[in-house]
């Protein structure tokens, strides 16, 4: 059981209890209207959580409540763990970014790039040069997504895989572009968790257990629910025209401890958890004592590193974020002004495929973490939502 952020009276860091009470009963809403299944927030600030609720129900069909501990798949909110750990090695000396990704996998060293990334069996040619570490933090490597059909059609990725299988198999596809030209989101951190094997000596999960997990005493977060904590997992649920449905379990289940450590997208964890982590890089790399990082490595982290040529970044070609930039390992607010919603300049975070959403804000001194376990991710706009009312919260 983690030891999660000391609590305090909202209105004591300005927060108006009458507003976070309209945040429970806007999600509750949602719960008993059957559009979800259920959810668990947490708000923190300057260190303490001012909201924490879990509404709705876990398992739907038996009826199992959701609780503030619910352990969720939190998919791509996986990619800033791991890019913790391979900054932590970078400061530590044992790697740097402008390392060739092949001085680690050889399998990287002569990368073949398409002619036109649309016709995937098409020509193709050398690469400018080599994808580097900095590429792979960044996106811009030149990789493609894990569900992309590049990789689905030539089956790259599989959870039955090892991380060496997976990434000899990512380097057998051509990218899709000269590393440093454009920014892909893909599968480029799964890639970075072997290259954090390799210069630790440790599995993945043995490293992040050392590194990160244990010293912010996550102890809910990892790469599978254990035994132990099967009556903490939430199921997942798709929206569709019969309504919400139960997803079978994956080839493995989340609850087994699976061949492919997956960085990009294979970690589990709780809201109080998440808090925990994205409170140490508000407080420049520390937490309870323990430091993780240092304040310039957390700045490298929390700051847009893109250059101009490549912003503006989009999941969707037609749906361009002009409001964020990326650093290396977060998403970042470079212009708020841009946002379709509330958002401050400086915020960083990620968001997870199956419904997972965070932030940290050093205007406000504000964390905040949203988790539920919904296909499609952005169902009812939940997330932009939430967000709002946290916003609407704060006291001015």
């Amino acid at each position: 059981m983690t030891a999660a952020l000391p609590r305090a009276e909202p209105d004591a860091l300005g927060f108006s209890p009458a507003r976070l009470a309209l945040i429970t009963e806007t999600l509750q809403h949602y719960v008993d209207a059957g559009h979800i299944p259920g959810l668990v927030a947490g708000i923190a600030r300057h260190g303490r959580i001012v909201y924490l609720e879990s509404l709705g129900w876990q398992d739907v069909e038996q009826q199992v409540p959701m609780r503030a501990d619910a352990i969720f798949q939190i998919r791509s909110m996986s990619k800033p763990i791991v890019s913790l750990a391979v900054m932590q090695l970078i400061e530590q000396g044992q790697l740097r970014l402008d390392d060739p990704v092949s001085h680690y996998i050889p399998a990287f060293t002569d990368m073949l790039v398409l002619e036109n990334p649309a016709d995937p069996d098409g020509s193709a040619r050398p690469a400018s040069r080599r994808i580097t570490i900095a590429d792979l933090l960044l996106h811009t490597g030149g990789l493609s997504h894990r569900n992309s059909a590049l990789y689905v059609d030539r089956e790259v990725r599989s959870r039955a895989d090892t991380l060496v299988q997976l990434t000899d198999k990512v380097a057998q596809v051509p990218l899709i572009a000269d590393p440093g030209a454009v920014w892909n989101y893909s599968i480029s951190t799964t890639v970075l968790g072997r290259v954090v094997e390799i210069v630790s000596g440790l599995p993945l999960d043995d490293y992040l257990q050392t590194a990160i997990l244990s010293p912010l005493d996550m102890g809910d977060t990892g790469f599978f629910v254990p035994e132990g904590k099967i009556d903490q997992a939430v199921g997942v649920y798709r929206l569709g025209p019969q309504g919400m449905q139960r997803e079978p379990d994956m080839e493995i289940p989340i609850t087994q401890d699976p061949p492919l450590m997956e960085g990009a997208a294979g970690l589990v964890s709780t809201v109080p958890d998440y808090l925990r982590f994205l409170q140490a890089f508000m407080n420049g790399g520390e937490l309870d004592g323990q430091r993780v990082l240092s304040e310039p490595g957390v700045a490298l982290m929390t700051s847009n590193q893109l250059p101009a040529e490549v912003l503006p970044i989009a999941l969707n070609p037609q749906r361009p974020m002009r409001d964020l930039g990326w650093g290396y390992g977060f998403s970042v607010v470079i212009d708020a002004a841009e946002s379709g919603f509330a958002r401050n300049n400086g915020e960083f975070g990620w968001n997870g495929s199956l419904g997972t959403f965070s932030w940290a804000d050093p205007e406000t001194g504000t964390v905040a973490v949203l988790m539920l376990q919904i296909q499609p991710s952005g169902a009812y706009n939940l997330s932009a939502l939430f967000k709002s009312l946290v916003a609407q919260s704060i006291v001015p």
